[in-house]
């Protein structure tokens, strides 16, 4: 191990024998005591020297010096220098720039520098269906965060009204959607392998399942393609946003949460008309409507956030999130429907707690 304060947190005299680490309440770190021989000590913790040679080096005694050492590293300030970024080592200079932010992030979480989060987000996979104000910006934002594999599906042609900043732009317009969205995301990120649903016919295409399905759809939903996610066990998210309003989620683990159609019956329970309603439509959601700019782009970020919480093996928001038309937030709670499927042969129970 070589010991290195995080270089991302601000460093902060407050005075002679008091030091902070980070400013932002939820990360800052106040240290009080702190005599120059410790003062000392941590400033010299910038990871060129390993755990022996810092302690050695210190005007510390071994045993006070490594005291020191567990202390920060316990309130998580400390990166391991020795960690390579191996991760990294297959793009190219100006992306490992442009991920530096991302990679600050996640070292605020973890000891190893971000390389962990980074190794798994550059293995995932993940596909998109629908390429519209949301799912196209989705697409866009999985990129720019580092996954590696991102296939998006949307034969449809863009149109004008699908044009928002971070999305489709005009040089879209008049092509497929799913063509933009992976031009764009390959813009962003030039390491990106991503490839469009002409050349992935089936859920498990290019060898590999999806680790996560996100569904953006443009128009109603196809009750096909979330029945065969459930039964090839696919997690899936649902995004999308109409009539002034946004949805994200549930995030759908098969077989350990409850899904979609879960969500279908408990409406069905409430407005035993519900079944005709969505006949009617084609499916439900029924797509984007009136969907404006700020709120697809507030669809498509918290998706995109919970999608890439997810691959870091972060906790995830459960339930689902509706974005109001004052643009407040409202978390839903949904129990596993007793008439559902999904439940069957499984003797536990879950309800989501939002």
């Amino acid at each position: 191990m070589r010991p290195r304060l995080k270089p991302v947190l601000r460093r902060v005299d407050r005075d002679e024998h008091t030091l902070q680490l980070g400013v932002h309440p939820h990360r800052a770190v106040v240290l009080t005591g702190v005599e120059p021989a410790v003062r000392r000590l941590i400033d010299s913790l910038d990871g060129t020297r390993t755990l022996t040679q810092a302690v050695a080096e210190s005007d510390l005694d071994d045993s006070s010096a490594r005291e020191v050492i567990a202390l920060l590293t316990a309130r998580g300030v400390i990166d391991d220098a020795a960690v390579r970024p191996e991760p990294l080592a297959d793009l190219t200079r100006a992306e490992r720039d442009r991920l530096r932010p991302d990679i600050d992030v996640l070292s605020l979480t973890s000891p190893d520098g971000g390389m962990g989060a980074v190794e798994r987000r550059r293995s995932a996979r993940i596909r998109v269906h629908g390429a519209g104000r949301v799912g196209a910006q989705i697409a866009v934002l999985l990129a720019a965060s580092g996954i590696g594999h991102l296939c998006v599906v949307d034969p449809g042609t863009a149109r004008r009204e699908d044009v928002v900043p971070g999305g489709l732009g005009w040089s879209q317009v008049g092509t497929a959607r799913e063509e933009g969205a992976v031009a764009l995301a390959r813009e962003i990120a030039p390491g990106v392998n991503a490839w469009s649903g002409r050349s992935a016919s089936q859920l498990s295409d290019h060898g590999s399942r999806p680790d996560l399905v996100i569904l953006a759809p443009v128009g109603p939903l196809d009750p096909v393609l979330v029945r065969e996610l459930g039964a090839e066990e696919i997690p899936h998210l649902l995004a999308t946003a109409f009539e002034g309003c946004g949805l994200v989620g549930p995030l759908v683990i098969p077989g350990v949460t409850p899904c979609l159609d879960c969500l279908d019956l408990t409406r069905r329970d409430r407005d035993p008309s519900w079944p005709a309603v969505r006949a009617r439509l084609g499916g439900y959601p029924a797509g984007e409507s009136a969907c404006d700019t700020t709120l697809s782009s507030l669809v498509a970020a918290q998706a995109a956030g919970h999608a890439i919480a997810f691959v870091d093996g972060a906790d995830t928001p459960a339930g689902s999130l509706d974005i109001l038309p004052d643009r407040r937030w409202r978390h839903r709670s949904w129990e596993r429907h007793s008439q559902c499927q999904c439940g069957r042969n499984d003797p536990n129970s879950l309800t989501m707690v939002a």
